[in-house]
């Protein structure tokens, strides 16, 4: 089975290699990281010359002050992406905001299995 290739977005260090290292060592794993950044400034012309993306997972962090404004610049780079939003639980409830631009949302602490099942969906 070919892999999914997902870009991530998050302005936090950790949270990025934490996917990377999880996507690259376990066998089991779906798909690959081709793309990671803490802004979607930072990616430039790096997304055109990638090929194809086939899912986004994006740090809620960064959606938090104006929505529709942020998936609408969103929506320019990546039109027609599955988006994951990575959230912490406390924030579920706040992150409802969202639905409408978003096929899932995935808690920090999803186990991986269940991660990967959601990924081949």
């Amino acid at each position: 089975m070919e892999k999914v290739n997902i870009a991530i977005i998050s302005n936090v260090r950790k949270l990025r290699c934490a996917y990377r290292i999880l996507f690259d060592q376990d066998s089991q794993s779906p798909a690959r990281i081709v793309l990671e950044g803490p802004s979607i400034e930072t990616f430039g012309s790096k997304i055109d010359s990638l090929g194809k993306i086939d899912l986004l997972f994006l740090d809620y962090r960064l959606v938090l002050n104006n929505t529709a404004l942020f998936f609408s610049l969103l929506n320019d780079y990546f039109p027609r992406i599955p988006i994951f939003l990575i959230l912490d639980k406390q924030h579920f409830k706040e992150a409802q905001r969202c639905t409408n631009y978003v096929k899932a949302f995935l808690s920090t602490d999803l186990h991986p299995a269940e991660l990967f099942s959601s990924i081949r969906e």
